[in-house]
């Protein structure tokens, strides 16, 4: 949609006036269909978010009393805020737009919750985003908290109008923002705690993914880690589970596990989605960037269900993440003054060096996953059909 200034400004105008919460329900349905329509393009997303004043008349009709009118706004925000540039300027709408949409979907009631989670986790991708909006929860006057999003996210039946699965996002983008992971942190309050059996959560990938996500983040706050390790949160167990299958360890390994970790089911399963176990094997390797923590990991024999999915492990960048983490495991602690590691300064030859062979290592992994993919598309073809009933092979 290449519209020339002249037209634009045309299109605005007549646009304009049946966006107000005045106009008719017929006329600003029809309206709001055609801007929906539109943002279905970058040209069309770039051409309504460009002056802002549709950006304004489309929030006020996200409070129209016509659910069908409400809902079509929330539609059109959805596909705008995936656009930086545009989510970046309903960030910074000074009546605080991002803030009252949070807000407004952390009520039980909320017809369009759902709707209004994807607005705010698109938006908060961007650090930018979300450094801006955990300054305004944060906030003294704030009308919203920490304990309300954790509140909503971790009730699963919370709004029985919505499912509110994509808070999860919305916690993993806000921890991008050390004070957050402070707050979620806080002794006092008992956050993470509430986020740990979501680990493995059945009913939903985003908000499963989204807490691993934020549990992840957690792990950069290198000062907690002990604590996070302690019994008062047992931190390690709730990363593992997930990576853990059903395989049987000798007695001497099984009693130095974590307890959580100790004859599991044959039933067991890993987590299915490879984005999730990369996020959940990086926040383990994260653990171990301090001597205090990869000396717990060592001793909770946390190798041995690593060890095993590294066998099992089909996805390039996982297997890599893994094995790299295994690697630390097992080798011997570094010299006095470089044992933790976040604080060690590399030599930039050396991490060009480290890069290059990783890249190495990962297309080795690569080609290993194609290989076992025409392999198993090969024995598929090589069976030959079934006999016709009433046939004889």
């Amino acid at each position: 949609m290449a519209l020339d200034q002249a037209t634009k400004l045309q299109v605005e105008k007549e646009m304009l006036p049946f966006l107000e919460k005045g106009a008719r329900e017929d006329l600003k349905l029809i309206a709001l269909r055609y801007i929906l329509e539109t943002t279905g393009s970058k040209e069309g997303r770039d051409f309504i978010g460009e002056g802002g004043k549709f950006l304004s008349a489309i929030y006020d009709l996200t409070l129209d009393t016509h659910d069908k009118v409400a809902k079509d706004a929330y539609f059109c925000l959805i596909n705008l805020s995936t656009e930086d540039t545009i989510a970046w300027k309903l960030m910074n709408v000074p009546e605080k737009l991002i803030l009252n949409i949070l807000h407004r979907m952390l009520k039980p009631d909320c017809q369009h919750a759902d709707e209004a989670t994807s607005i705010v986790a698109n938006v908060t991708r961007l650090p930018g985003c979300a450094k801006m909006l955990a300054q305004q929860i944060l906030a003294l006057d704030s009308k919203v908290t920490m304990e309300s999003i954790i509140n909503a996210l971790c009730h699963v039946k919370f709004n029985k109008n919505a499912k509110l699965h994509y808070i999860g996002p919305i916690l993993a983008n806000l921890t991008q923002v050390s004070d957050i992971r402070k707050v979620i942190m806080d002794r006092q309050r008992c956050i993470i705690q509430k986020l740990l059996p979501f680990t493995e959560f059945k009913d939903s990938l985003i908000r499963r993914g989204g807490i691993v996500g934020a549990l992840k983040n957690c792990c950069f706050e290198y000062d907690y880690h002990s604590w996070l390790l302690s019994d008062e949160v047992d931190i390690l167990s709730r990363l593992l589970l997930p990576l853990a299958g059903n395989e049987e360890f000798d007695e001497d390994d099984m009693e130095k596990l974590p307890v959580d970790l100790q004859y599991l089911p044959p039933e067991k399963e890993r987590e299915q989605d490879p984005d999730l176990r990369l996020a959940l094997i990086e926040a383990i390797t994260q653990l171990c960037a301090t001597r205090q923590g990869r000396l717990f990991v060592k001793e909770k024999n946390a190798y041995v269900i690593l060890r095993e999915l590294h066998k099992w492990e089909k996805d390039p960048h996982a297997k890599l993440a893994c094995q790299k983490l295994c690697e630390m495991l097992i080798s011997d602690e570094p010299q006095e003054g470089m044992q933790d590691l976040h604080k060690v300064e590399v030599p930039e030859d050396l991490i060009a060096k480290f890069d290059k062979m990783d890249a190495e290592m990962l297309s080795d992994f690569k080609e290993e996953a194609e290989e076992n993919v025409q392999s198993k598309s090969e024995t598929t073809e090589s069976i030959p059909p079934a006999t016709p009933a009433g046939e004889q092979a």
